[in-house]
């Protein structure tokens, strides 16, 4: 038992010898990292973001055989840089279609489940169907700035 004692005291001598020996040549897990270098590493400049305003949403809500009442959905596009702004504001008419097309079908399925429309939905929805139809990278998100439920009278 004496020598297991006097080779695992031997072994923490010599591990504590190699720590402090690295420590004060600044090797192994002590090396001195250059800040100055890592700070000076080039910076990916960041393009503005830039919303798009669109026209209004307006969805007939139809139960049954009539019109029970209408939305009225406002919404802005967010995307980077001008060149995906001027993209979007000349596919603005595709977007606004293709929004419109969906929603007929969604919205009533929503209203289904619940009984008020829930914009983070809504919002998640057309960003996706923005994507589909343009492409990731265009459209980075929706902003639903405003949703009007009328009912017919």
């Amino acid at each position: 038992m004496k020598k297991i004692m006097i080779g695992f005291a031997a072994l923490l001598i010599i591990a504590g010898g190699a720590v402090a020996a690295m420590k004060w040549l600044g090797i192994g897990p002590f090396e001195a990292v250059d800040v100055a270098a890592v700070e000076k590493e080039p910076e990916e400049p960041k393009e503005e973001t830039i919303f798009i305003d669109m026209d209004p949403l307006m969805l007939p809500v139809i139960k049954g055989s009539q019109i029970a009442g209408t939305i009225q959905i406002q919404i802005k596009l967010e995307t980077q840089g001008t060149d995906n702004a001027i993209f979007l504001k000349r596919r603005l008419t595709k977007v606004s279609d293709a929004f419109v097309k969906d929603l007929h079908g969604f919205v009533p399925r929503l209203l289904k489940k619940k009984e008020r429309l829930d914009v983070i939905i809504l919002k998640d929805r057309l960003k996706l169907i923005g994507q589909r139809l343009l492409g990731k990278g265009y459209i980075d998100d929706v902003l639903v700035q405003s949703v009007i439920e009328t009912p017919a009278r």
